[in-house]
């Protein structure tokens, strides 16, 4: 890597030039990238051209007046925090003179930040930057005149002149201070970054359906004015909420990218989808505490997840990691009551204790009986995680792992704010703690979770927030163990399987040369999951039902052409898969079905299904949810089969008629043929299958209630999707 300037060709992605402008990598980035020896030399490739990548789309530093909104998305603990560090020595290297960093809404997060920021752009080394935070109201007048004389020191043009960067709490308080005393101060003329870590939280307004603001939004609207020339950007693993607001926010995003996870990032799919039967515990629901009913003893499920724990950190003491600098550490965060995170803490700490004496005593009557409780568990985590280590090694080291073990609330119960962690006076922490622990924060050498809660109300992004167990652990991936409650495992289960396809969609939209602005908001999410809080969306989303059930257009008859269009298609599938007549003993002519087949490949037909159309909006909202939902199942599954019916009707030489309701909008009356005992029919609703996908084609001589006017050989495709396979779709409108 040179030490001089070069310009950063970036490869396209919204099919012109991959930006507005083009980037010059010079000292700030280079020695970034130097003193990260961890990243390979291909993660570093790949960190130089995303990172210009979003430079270059952002308000070119020479063009006065200009500003914009980004949306950068990553994935949850996948290294966000070193992308905009990144882009951060990027900015200076370009010209950008003020960066200012919004991090977090806990002092924990922001001291995070603002530590990384420090030790990343070597802060006191280079002497390239002058660093302000608004922590414990530390930005006053003094340092609103060190701003100044910084900013008068570049525009004469200093050789001395330091980048500005100011660390803030995404809090309105200290928004609403900074903005107080920058006012005052010129920067029209001053190229500005302003990077929201964590997006998605506190600054989206959440009175917008009532058109008002929220205070923080507020007070980033008014942060933002002071900038004529700046770039806005937001940073989040869940892009849900900056997605679903008004396109006219001053938030919704311009332009966007998706961030590539490095070679040692182990995520959702590791941990829920391929290594589910190996890393993923239950919690039992009785394990789960009650408000109603509190536990007085801790449960067996945090038990045997401080037995793996303790095991993972023996290990790493037999194997001298304690040594490079490195953590171990286990994680227990059950719902948000500070009461809940000093039982769980009293809880282990007893534990800790308890089991300390037991194994100092051979003579202990439950000497013998913990050991084996500890060699099951440690034979359990010898099948995943690969060492020379055996447990007659362990078992003299285990009570030096619980001596070395530091177990913390992370929270306000004692003190008015969140205390940092101490990563390099110990190396094995436990941290009981709700929101200290929940977004943004990184718990280092995260192996064991414990997480003793609901899924609360659903919202997909607060869900996937809490994963810290997510992040760089191949190295040790086999020591990892997550407990999670049923509903939990489930939730991440089935928000990881969407994930992927959100962001596919995101990033193919992009490459095709279109903005953020121009996508489709489209969310398939389990039936029991919604995007993100609802006094966001401001949107108009529809939502498919998301249950098992029949998917069946409401309308299928208004507008002849498109009536006699889909007839071709329906003609086109009888003619191109082969069909035999299905009946059962007693069926009468109207009841049998002329054409069935149980073995067509999804993928097949899908292609047909999609070509349906129809009149109302509604109508083919939910057939292009039920599309996704299909290509999804394909995606998963690409040997999957599907039965067909083609139900009796004029095609087939049966004169079957039905008539419309004299509602307004009028619908069709039964359209499924009931059910006769007495030709042992079971009535057309039956004829599903409950492993697959199944498709009716019904037609149908449809004549208005009055009978004055009828619309001949109607083609109505019903799709009937069983329970597991179901999810719900939202999609704008």
């Amino acid at each position: 890597m040179t030490s001089g300037p070069k310009l950063i060709k970036v490869a396209s992605q919204t099919g012109n030039s991959g930006g507005q402008w083009s980037p010059i990598q010079g000292t700030a980035f280079t020695a970034l990238l130097r003193s990260n020896e961890a990243l390979a030399d291909d993660e570093k490739e790949r960190l130089i051209h995303e990172t210009a990548s979003i430079l270059s789309e952002c308000a070119p530093p020479n063009q006065e007046g200009t500003s914009n909104t980004g949306l950068v998305i990553g994935y949850v603990q996948s290294g966000k925090t070193l992308s905009f560090t990144s882009l951060v020595a990027l900015a200076r290297d370009n010209g950008y003179q003020l960066v200012i960093l919004l991090a977090g809404t806990t002092n924990n997060l922001v001291e995070q930040s603002f530590d990384r920021l420090k030790n990343d752009l070597d802060i006191t080394g280079a002497r390239e930057w002058n660093l302000f935070t608004t922590q414990q109201n530390s930005f006053q007048k003094s340092e609103t005149e060190r701003v100044n004389t910084e900013l008068a020191r570049w525009r004469r043009n200093s050789a001395r002149a330091r980048t500005i960067l100011i660390v803030s709490m995404k809090q309105h308080r200290h928004l609403n201070n900074l903005s107080r005393l920058l006012s005052d101060s010129d920067f029209s003329d001053v190229p500005t970054l302003i990077i929201d870590d964590e997006g998605d939280q506190a600054g989206i307004n959440t009175k917008a359906k009532i058109q008002e603001e929220s205070t923080t939004h507020t007070r980033i609207k008014e942060l933002r004015t002071l900038f004529p020339h700046h770039s806005y950007i937001l940073y989040t693993a869940t892009p849900q909420a900056p997605l679903l607001i008004s396109r006219i926010d001053a938030l919704s995003p311009d332009f966007g990218r998706v961030l590539t996870p490095g070679n040692h990032y182990v995520g959702g799919q590791e941990f829920f989808v391929d290594g589910r039967d190996k890393f993923i515990e239950l919690i039992p629901s009785s394990d789960v505490p009650d408000k109603n009913n509190p536990p007085t003893e801790p449960p067996e499920s945090l038990r045997n997840a401080l037995r793996d724990f303790f095991v993972g950190v023996a290990i790493g003491l037999l194997e001298d990691e304690f040594k490079t600098g490195h953590n171990r550490s286990m994680m227990i965060h059950p719902a948000v009551t500070k009461d809940e995170h000093l039982m769980f803490a009293r809880w282990t700490r007893q534990i800790k204790d308890q089991w300390s004496n037991i194994l100092q005593d051979n003579t202990h009557p439950d000497h013998f009986e913990l050991l084996n409780k500890f060699k099951i568990s440690t034979e359990n985590l010898l099948e995943t995680y690969d060492t020379n280590q055996t447990f007659e090694n362990i078992a003299p080291i285990l009570f030096e792992a619980m001596e070395e073990t530091a177990v913390v609330e992370l929270n306000t119960r004692e003190k008015n704010r969140i205390s940092p962690v101490d990563w390099q006076g110990e190396y094995s922490w436990i941290l009981v703690g709700g929101i200290g622990l929940d977004r943004g924060f990184t718990v280092e050498g995260l192996t064991v979770s414990y997480m003793p809660r609901s899924t609360g109300v659903g919202n997909a992004d607060n869900i996937q927030q809490r994963a810290r167990f997510f992040g760089y652990k191949k190295p040790y991936l086999g020591l990892c163990r997550i407990y999670l409650s049923s509903e939990n495992i489930d939730g991440f289960t089935d928000y990881v399987r969407h994930e992927e396809a959100i962001r596919l969609s995101i990033r193919e939209h992009l490459n095709s040369g279109k903005t953020l602005k121009e996508w489709r908001r489209t969310y398939p999410l389990d039936q029991q999951l919604k995007p993100t809080r609802s006094s966001v969306i401001l949107l108009e989303m529809y939502q498919s039902k998301g249950k098992s059930g029949w998917v069946v257009p409401d309308f299928p008859f208004e507008d002849t052409l498109i009536v006699s269009e889909n007839r071709e298609i329906a003609d086109k599938i009888l003619n191109e898969f082969p069909f035999s007549p299905y009946a059962e003993h007693g069926w009468n002519e109207e009841q049998r079905v002329p054409a069935f087949n149980n073995r067509i490949l999804l993928s097949q037909i899908i292609p047909f299904i999609g070509q349906f159309v129809y009149s109302r909006p509604d109508d083919n909202l939910a057939h292009q949810a039920l599309m996704l939902s299909l290509e999804r199942m394909v995606a998963e599954s690409a040997d999957m089969t599907c039965s067909f019916y083609a139900l009796s009707g004029p095609w087939s030489g049966v004169n079957s008629k039905r008539t419309l309701s004299d509602g307004q909008p009028p619908k069709i009356r039964a359209l499924f043929q009931g059910s006769n005992a007495r030709t042992n029919y079971p009535g057309a609703r039956a004829l599903v299958s409950s492993e697959t996908v199944t498709f009716q084609l019904h037609r149908y001589h449809v004549s208005t209630a009055d009978k004055k006017r009828t619309i001949n050989d109607v083609p109505i495709l019903a799709t009937h999707v069983p329970n597991h396979l179901i999810e719900r779709v939202w999609i704008e409108r």
